[in-house]
């Protein structure tokens, strides 16, 4: 009897602690306590799915890609045996912190084992503290430099860093023929968004000895009224970096062009897609992006998912759609390699092969270790840059 009791005692303390470790969640501004299917797997011990959350706000400017992009790894993860892969998709317009709410939930309420947080810096921050208080791993599709300055030891970058994509057009655009470095002018997203990239881009122009003569921030439309052109042209720059998301970059290259500038542009390597190329038109010809140097098994990945996202959605797939159908890729292979394992005691990764937007390696810091080169718009579509002049 005395050990009944104990024993009785013993589960109602677990529920208890339980109970209470999720309101701790709470408090924290992380959502509601668990109910249905999180509490019945803490407490009864049933085995987790291969459930992979997505945090995806709907103002989110490119994802329908990501989602599709995901969407289709977990379909094509599903075609070969092992254990099957779910996804829960979460996101919603709100004040700062309300995605950490719907990460929060997909950690404790949905059951998600790993999370993939997508391009907008803030949302990404704000799963890397849900990650950071329940040891869910992340992966994330944000280039900000600072999100793998977190100190989250379970996440990693699917995207290059932008301050290694601005390194790279600092570093080649204009050169080797020129004997000057450019004078650069940058045009930013307003907001947070506008600050961390900022902080990346003017990093990289330090580190390259490029002058930057001109910063202006801009709407989160990216409207490019003629006041503002006119501004970043009166600095008179030789090359001008558009550092915005596909539609917003468009608009600008075309009132930059239709304004009269003649010298170089570029941009982060998420624009080298179908959007901007289709939006921009003539205009774009010539439009600098870096991108991802391809292994010979990088290659053949990226050709079957284009064709699998073409026969599966009818279209071409964006830059952020490969990052993503990456993302997920691995989650799930990552996943079933850890059994019963928890999957944060694979982090830092060190896994690598192959990937649909190039090789996958990363450091232990979580950010992925790329080789850049430059490709060229050029009659609607991305090429690789000349190799013998400059751009």
């Amino acid at each position: 009897m005395g050990q009944g009791r104990r024993g009785r005692r013993w589960r109602r303390g677990r529920a208890r602690g339980v109970i209470a470790g999720a309101c701790f969640l709470c408090l924290l501004g992380l959502g509601s306590p668990p109910g249905g299917l999180g509490l019945g797997r803490a407490l009864g011990g049933e085995a987790a799915p291969l459930l992979i959350g997505l945090l995806l706000p709907p103002e989110e400017p490119q994802g329908l890609s990501v989602r599709q992009g995901v969407m289709l790894a977990v379909e094509t993860a599903n075609q070969a045996p092992g254990p099957r892969a779910r996804l829960v998709v979460r996101g919603r317009p709100g004040q700062w912190g309300a995605d950490a709410d719907e990460a929060a939930r997909m950690a404790t309420e949905d059951g998600a084992q790993a999370l993939i947080a997508p391009v907008d810096g803030a949302a990404s921050h704000l799963a890397l503290q849900v990650a950071g208080r329940t040891a869910v791993p992340v992966l994330t599709l944000c280039p900000d430099s600072l999100v793998t300055g977190t100190g989250v030891p379970w996440m990693a970058r699917i995207a290059p860093g932008a301050d290694l994509e601005a390194q790279t057009l600092f570093a080649q655009v204009g050169r080797p023929a020129d004997r000057h470095v450019p004078h650069w002018a940058v045009v930013l997203p307003a907001g947070r968004a506008g600050r961390e990239a900022a902080h990346d881009v003017l990093a990289a122009a330090r580190q390259m000895q490029a002058e930057v003569v001109k910063t202006l921030d801009v709407g989160t439309n990216g409207v490019a009224p003629p006041s503002s052109v006119a501004e970043v042209l009166a600095a008179r720059p030789d090359a001008i970096l558009v550092w915005l998301d596909p539609a917003p970059a468009a608009r600008w290259v075309l009132a930059l062009r239709g304004a009269g500038f003649a010298g170089r542009l570029a941009g982060p390597g998420r624009l080298a897609g179908p959007e901007f190329c289709v939006a921009t038109g003539a205009a774009g010809e010539g439009f600098t992006v870096p991108a991802i140097v391809y292994d010979a098994g990088s290659q053949a990945s990226s050709r079957r998912f284009t064709a699998a996202y073409r026969a599966r959605f009818g279209q071409e797939p964006e830059v952020v759609a490969a990052q993503a159908y990456d993302a997920a890729s691995l989650l799930i292979t990552l996943l079933r390699e850890s059994g019963a394992h928890p999957l944060h005691r694979l982090f830092p990764l060190v896994w690598t092969g192959p990937g649909a937007s190039g090789p996958l390696r990363f450091d232990r810091q979580g950010n992925r270790v790329v080789t850049l080169t430059l490709r060229v718009c050029h009659h609607g579509s991305f090429q690789a840059a000349p190799a013998s002049s400059a751009l």
